[in-house]
């Protein structure tokens, strides 16, 4: 860089103590600054994410309610043959994990497809599967099914037998 500075200051005729009157610019720079917009677009990916999964556990929510309002006379039965209020529980929270789980699966593939077809139409880089992401995925679906499907899976369990029965 030294060099550089002392040779363009030379040929563009720069006295000593002036400000140089051109600009060098590194790869490290430009490395620097993609990094920069790279972060930027980290956190916009992740804000849209965070939004996207709070509205997808809200959907979730609001299904099963529906699930529980629609098999009333169901959980009454249920309750009435000796099931426990937490087989209740357990049941309506293995289907919301469930539920998830089949989202998260079917995204996992949908993202194991597009990312690679870009990947060879960008380079010529082999077929990645990047098994740390796609684990972690199905752990964030497991903890969204878990936790929107907690609440409707208490209502269901605390439903009176008898109430249950009667419900039309």
């Amino acid at each position: 860089m030294g060099e550089a500075t002392g040779l363009m200051r030379l040929i563009r005729q720069d006295k000593p103590g002036q400000p140089e009157s051109f600009e060098i610019r590194t790869s490290e720079s430009l490395a620097s600054r993609i990094d920069n917009i790279a972060g930027y677009l980290r956190i916009g990916g992740g804000v849209v994410g965070f939004i996207t999964l709070l509205g997808a556990s809200i959907g979730l929510m609001n299904i099963m309610m529906v699930s529980v309002t629609e098999r009333t006379r169901e959980i009454g039965i249920r309750k009435a043959l000796g099931a426990t209020p937490l087989r209740i529980r357990q049941q309506f929270l293995a289907e919301a994990i469930v539920i998830c789980l089949m989202g998260g699966i079917a995204g996992v593939v949908f993202g194991l497809l597009v990312g690679n077809l870009m990947s060879s139409l960008i380079s010529s880089g082999g077929f990645v599967v990047p098994w740390l992401w796609i684990f972690v995925g199905l752990v964030v679906c497991v903890v969204v099914g878990l936790l929107s499907g907690y609440y409707p899976a208490y209502r269901a369990s605390r439903l009176d037998p008898i109430e249950s029965l009667r419900f039309e």
